[in-house]
Protein backbone atom coordinates (compact mmCIF):
# COMPACT_ATOMS: atom_id res chain seq x y z
CA UNK A 1 0.00 0.00 0.00
CA UNK A 2 1.39 3.62 -1.27
CA UNK A 3 1.39 6.95 0.94
CA UNK A 4 -1.76 7.76 2.18
CA UNK A 5 -3.31 11.29 3.04
CA UNK A 6 -5.88 11.54 5.46
CA UNK A 7 -7.48 15.10 6.65
CA UNK A 8 -6.71 15.16 10.23
CA UNK A 9 -9.42 15.44 12.39
CA UNK A 10 -10.25 12.17 13.11
CA UNK A 11 -12.75 11.13 10.97
CA UNK A 12 -10.54 8.64 8.33
CA UNK A 13 -11.35 10.00 5.56
CA UNK A 14 -8.77 9.60 2.97
CA UNK A 15 -7.76 11.89 -0.45
CA UNK A 16 -9.42 10.48 -3.37
CA UNK A 17 -6.61 9.67 -6.80
CA UNK A 18 -8.43 8.98 -9.92
CA UNK A 19 -7.82 6.31 -12.81
CA UNK A 20 -5.08 8.78 -13.99
CA UNK A 21 -3.11 9.20 -10.53
CA UNK A 22 -4.28 12.43 -10.21
CA UNK A 23 -5.21 14.19 -6.80
CA UNK A 24 -9.12 15.11 -6.53
CA UNK A 25 -9.29 18.54 -5.22
CA UNK A 26 -11.78 21.48 -4.17
CA UNK A 27 -10.54 25.06 -4.50
CA UNK A 28 -11.64 28.68 -4.86
CA UNK A 29 -10.50 31.55 -7.27
CA UNK A 30 -11.13 34.85 -6.23
CA UNK A 31 -9.55 38.38 -8.24
CA UNK A 32 -7.37 40.05 -6.10
CA UNK A 33 -10.01 43.04 -5.76
CA UNK A 34 -12.25 40.34 -4.84
CA UNK A 35 -10.38 39.33 -1.65
CA UNK A 36 -9.54 42.65 -0.63
CA UNK A 37 -13.10 43.22 -0.75
CA UNK A 38 -13.98 40.73 1.38
CA UNK A 39 -11.48 42.17 4.09
CA UNK A 40 -13.32 44.96 3.68
CA UNK A 41 -10.20 46.90 2.08
CA UNK A 42 -11.56 47.32 -1.30
CA UNK A 43 -13.35 50.75 -2.56
CA UNK A 44 -15.12 52.89 -4.84
CA UNK A 45 -14.23 56.72 -4.97
CA UNK A 46 -15.83 59.29 -6.84
CA UNK A 47 -17.05 62.91 -7.78
CA UNK A 48 -20.43 62.67 -8.03
CA UNK A 49 -21.43 64.83 -10.57
CA UNK A 50 -19.54 68.34 -11.12
CA UNK A 51 -21.43 70.29 -13.52
CA UNK A 52 -19.02 72.07 -16.12
CA UNK A 53 -20.57 75.35 -17.77
CA UNK A 54 -17.94 75.83 -21.33
CA UNK A 55 -16.36 73.99 -23.34
CA UNK A 56 -12.63 74.78 -21.52
CA UNK A 57 -10.95 71.85 -19.85
CA UNK A 58 -11.06 71.31 -16.03
CA UNK A 59 -9.63 69.52 -13.34
CA UNK A 60 -12.80 67.17 -11.87
CA UNK A 61 -11.32 64.84 -9.88
CA UNK A 62 -7.70 64.72 -6.95
CA UNK A 63 -6.86 61.87 -4.98
CA UNK A 64 -3.53 61.60 -2.82
CA UNK A 65 -2.64 58.14 -1.21
CA UNK A 66 -1.66 58.69 2.46
CA UNK A 67 -1.34 55.05 3.47
CA UNK A 68 1.35 52.71 4.24
CA UNK A 69 0.10 50.25 1.38
CA UNK A 70 0.07 50.11 -2.34
CA UNK A 71 -3.30 51.02 -3.83
CA UNK A 72 -4.05 48.81 -6.62
CA UNK A 73 -6.94 51.23 -9.10
CA UNK A 74 -8.84 48.24 -11.07
CA UNK A 75 -11.15 50.55 -12.99
CA UNK A 76 -11.61 54.08 -14.21
CA UNK A 77 -15.63 55.55 -14.83
CA UNK A 78 -16.59 58.20 -16.57
CA UNK A 79 -20.61 59.16 -16.59
CA UNK A 80 -21.63 61.93 -19.09
CA UNK A 81 -25.10 63.48 -19.36
CA UNK A 82 -26.17 65.49 -22.53
CA UNK A 83 -24.43 68.49 -23.49
CA UNK A 84 -26.78 71.78 -23.19
CA UNK A 85 -25.21 73.49 -26.72
CA UNK A 86 -22.36 70.82 -27.06
CA UNK A 87 -21.45 70.65 -31.08
CA UNK A 88 -20.48 67.50 -29.99
CA UNK A 89 -21.68 63.93 -28.73
CA UNK A 90 -18.47 63.18 -26.28
CA UNK A 91 -16.23 64.38 -24.09
CA UNK A 92 -12.23 64.30 -23.53
CA UNK A 93 -10.56 63.27 -20.17
CA UNK A 94 -6.73 63.16 -19.33
CA UNK A 95 -5.92 61.30 -16.61
CA UNK A 96 -2.44 62.89 -14.48
CA UNK A 97 0.10 60.78 -12.85
CA UNK A 98 1.21 62.68 -9.64
CA UNK A 99 -0.35 66.21 -9.31
CA UNK A 100 0.80 67.79 -6.52
CA UNK A 101 -2.53 68.97 -5.76
CA UNK A 102 -5.58 70.49 -7.14
CA UNK A 103 -6.14 74.74 -7.79
CA UNK A 104 -9.37 76.29 -7.95
CA UNK A 105 -11.75 73.12 -6.80
CA UNK A 106 -14.66 72.80 -4.68
CA UNK A 107 -12.87 71.99 -1.21
CA UNK A 108 -14.83 69.13 -0.93
CA UNK A 109 -13.15 65.60 -0.44
CA UNK A 110 -14.24 62.90 -3.18
CA UNK A 111 -16.90 60.17 -1.56
CA UNK A 112 -15.00 57.20 -0.82
CA UNK A 113 -17.14 53.89 -0.61
CA UNK A 114 -16.34 51.21 0.72
CA UNK A 115 -17.16 48.05 -1.26
CA UNK A 116 -18.15 46.04 1.38
CA UNK A 117 -21.37 47.01 3.13
CA UNK A 118 -20.34 45.30 6.66
CA UNK A 119 -16.81 47.28 6.96
CA UNK A 120 -16.06 50.56 8.27
CA UNK A 121 -12.94 50.55 6.70
CA UNK A 122 -11.52 53.69 4.91
CA UNK A 123 -9.02 54.91 3.02
CA UNK A 124 -6.32 57.48 4.53
CA UNK A 125 -5.73 60.04 1.37
CA UNK A 126 -6.01 63.71 0.81
CA UNK A 127 -8.69 64.53 -2.27
CA UNK A 128 -10.81 67.18 -3.66
CA UNK A 129 -14.10 67.28 -6.36
CA UNK A 130 -13.40 70.00 -8.77
CA UNK A 131 -15.31 72.20 -11.10
CA UNK A 132 -15.58 74.33 -14.01
CA UNK A 133 -12.00 76.20 -14.27
CA UNK A 134 -10.32 74.06 -11.64
CA UNK A 135 -7.13 73.14 -12.75
CA UNK A 136 -4.16 70.13 -11.46
CA UNK A 137 -0.83 71.34 -10.14
CA UNK A 138 2.52 70.00 -11.35
CA UNK A 139 2.33 65.73 -12.52
CA UNK A 140 1.88 64.45 -16.72
CA UNK A 141 -0.47 62.88 -19.03
CA UNK A 142 -0.93 59.44 -18.13
CA UNK A 143 -3.62 58.17 -20.10
CA UNK A 144 -6.10 60.13 -22.25
CA UNK A 145 -9.43 58.73 -23.16
CA UNK A 146 -12.93 60.14 -24.93
CA UNK A 147 -16.37 59.14 -23.22
CA UNK A 148 -19.41 59.00 -25.20
CA UNK A 149 -22.35 61.56 -23.67
CA UNK A 150 -25.63 60.01 -22.05
CA UNK A 151 -23.46 56.90 -21.20
CA UNK A 152 -20.99 55.53 -18.39
CA UNK A 153 -17.17 54.46 -19.72
CA UNK A 154 -15.57 51.86 -18.02
CA UNK A 155 -11.68 51.93 -18.52
CA UNK A 156 -10.10 48.59 -17.53
CA UNK A 157 -6.62 50.04 -15.54
CA UNK A 158 -3.61 48.27 -13.26
CA UNK A 159 -2.04 51.24 -11.94
CA UNK A 160 -0.23 51.08 -9.23
CA UNK A 161 -0.50 54.31 -6.01
CA UNK A 162 2.19 53.59 -3.75
CA UNK A 163 2.05 55.84 -0.35
CA UNK A 164 2.68 59.32 -1.54
CA UNK A 165 1.63 58.69 -5.47
CA UNK A 166 -1.07 61.08 -6.70
CA UNK A 167 -3.70 60.98 -9.61
CA UNK A 168 -6.28 63.66 -11.04
CA UNK A 169 -8.63 64.22 -13.91
CA UNK A 170 -9.08 66.80 -16.32
CA UNK A 171 -12.39 66.90 -18.53
CA UNK A 172 -13.07 69.07 -21.54
CA UNK A 173 -16.16 69.31 -22.82
CA UNK A 174 -17.40 69.08 -26.39
CA UNK A 175 -17.49 72.80 -28.62
CA UNK A 176 -20.23 74.87 -28.28
CA UNK A 177 -21.27 73.46 -24.06
CA UNK A 178 -22.99 75.60 -21.82
CA UNK A 179 -23.46 72.56 -19.12
CA UNK A 180 -22.82 69.44 -18.78
CA UNK A 181 -22.98 67.16 -15.76
CA UNK A 182 -19.52 64.86 -15.64
CA UNK A 183 -18.92 62.08 -12.92
CA UNK A 184 -15.45 60.13 -12.47
CA UNK A 185 -15.29 57.10 -10.19
CA UNK A 186 -12.29 54.96 -9.29
CA UNK A 187 -12.32 51.00 -8.21
CA UNK A 188 -9.19 50.25 -6.19
CA UNK A 189 -7.87 48.06 -3.51
CA UNK A 190 -5.44 48.25 -0.91
CA UNK A 191 -2.74 46.10 -1.68
CA UNK A 192 -2.85 44.28 1.57
CA UNK A 193 -1.97 40.53 1.04
CA UNK A 194 1.66 39.24 0.52
CA UNK A 195 1.95 38.48 -2.90
CA UNK A 196 5.10 36.71 -2.93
Amino acid sequence: MGFQIQDGTGSNRRARVGKSNRLFVESTTRSEREEEALLGEAYIIGTGFVNLTTSGTSAVLYFKNNEDVDLVITRFLIGVKKSVGGTENFVTGIIYKNPTSMVSGTGNPLAINNVNFGSSNTIDSDSEIGQQGALLAGGSAYLATVAPTESLTSEDASTILPKGSSIGVFITPPPGNTSIDISVGINLHKLTTDLT
